[in-house]
C-alpha cells in the first residue's frame, strides 16, 4: 500500500511542477527607416594634350586633366545597417567634347563597410540603360563603378567613377567617362 501511495504522489507531483518556458527568439535592433536617399554633383575628366608644358601667357604648367561637363544623380534605395544597399537612380550627364547629353537610368548596389569611428569606404557598381537627349536618339547600356570615401555622420563624400554609356556617336568605340565628385547620402 504504501508503495502505492508513493507512486501516486510522484506522479501528481509530476504533472504539478511541469511549466512551458516560451523560447524568446534573439531580436535584432532594427533601423526605424532602413531607406537612403542619395544626391551626387560631379564633373567628367579628359585628358589635356598639353599636360606638363609650361602655358605662354600664364607662364604654369598645365594640368594633366580638364573637366569636360558636368554630371548630377539622384537616387533612393534600401540599406541594411547602412553597409550594404540596393537603388535606383535617374540623372543627366553633359559631355562638353562630345556635344552629348545622356540620361542614365541604372540600378545600383552599394557596399560602404564602416573603416573608422567617422570614416566609411564606398564602393558602388550600377547597370541600366542611358538615352541621349539630342537629335540623333542614340540609347545603350550604362555601366558604372565608383570608389569612395563617405563621413559616417552626415553623409558627405567624395568618389571617382568609370562610367561607359553602351553607344558612338562618331567614331566606333563607346563613350566613357572618368568623372570625380561629391555625394551626399542621407539616412
Amino acid at each position: 500500500m504504501k508503495a502505492k501511495l508513493l507512486f501516486l504522489v510522484l506522479f501528481a507531483v509530476q504533472f504539478g511542477f511541469a511549466q512551458e518556458e516560451e523560447v524568446k527568439r534573439k531580436r535584432f535592433i532594427e533601423d526605424p527607416k532602413p531607406f537612403y536617399k542619395k544626391f551626387e554633383l560631379s564633373t567628367p575628366l579628359k585628358v589635356n594634350q598639353y599636360a606638363g608644358e609650361i602655358n605662354p601667357y600664364t607662364g604654369e604648367k598645365e594640368t594633366w586633366f580638364l573637366p569636360d561637363g558636368i554630371t548630377a544623380r539622384a537616387g533612393i534605395g534600401s540599406h541594411f545597417d547602412k553597409w550594404i544597399g540596393a537603388g535606383m537612380n535617374i540623372g543627366i550627364d553633359w559631355k562638353g567634347n562630345r556635344c552629348l547629353v545622356v540620361v542614365p537610368i541604372f540600378g545600383s548596389i552599394r557596399l560602404s563597410p564602416q573603416i573608422t569611428e567617422e570614416l566609411r569606404i564606398t564602393s558602388e557598381v550600377g547597370y541600366g540603360r542611358a538615352l541621349s537627349l539630342s537629335s540623333d536618339k542614340l540609347s545603350g547600356n550604362f555601366k558604372k563603378i565608383s570608389l569612395g570615401i563617405e563621413d559616417e555622420e552626415n553623409g558627405l563624400g567624395i568618389y571617382i567613377e568609370l562610367c561607359q554609356y553602351g553607344f558612338a556617336k562618331y567614331t566606333p568605340e563607346r563613350i566613357g567617362s572618368f568623372l570625380i565628385g561629391l555625394n551626399c547620402v542621407i539616412f
